[in-house]
């Protein structure tokens, strides 16, 4: 018997665990520019979660650019761990046209066979 729950899914795309090391930098709220080397945690097909010791908020945007490559994006803040929880220094990232296009990553066609 097929189970299904009649709510929309949560994601967009399945996630990737990944060890990317990248430098992000932006303009902190109180206009403090900063860059910072970091680590990108997990990856899907439109954002990223990392690892940060910055103070960011959500709507902030960040550049972020691999350390070995030579692409780089500006993505939207989109979620924050929150601070005394397992979450906190974790930050959820969005970009239109997706974060693996500048890690070099190729994910499958959505209910495709992965290759």
């Amino acid at each position: 018997m097929d189970k299904t729950s009649g709510s929309p899914p949560l994601r967009r795309s399945a996630r990737v665990n990944i060890g990317c090391a990248v430098r992000i930098s932006g303009m902190l709220a109180n206009k403090v520019p900063f860059t910072e080397d970091t680590q990108i945690v997990t990856v899907s097909k439109f954002g990223a979660k990392l690892k940060t010791r910055k103070p960011l908020q959500v709507g902030m945007h960040v550049k972020i650019e691999p350390l070995r490559g030579e692409k780089s994006a500006v993505f939207k803040v989109v979620w924050v761990g929150r601070e005394g929880t397992p979450r906190a220094g974790e930050v959820g990232v969005e970009y239109a046209r997706g974060i693996a296009e500048i890690l070099g990553i190729n994910f499958p066609a959505e209910n495709g066979p992965l290759r």
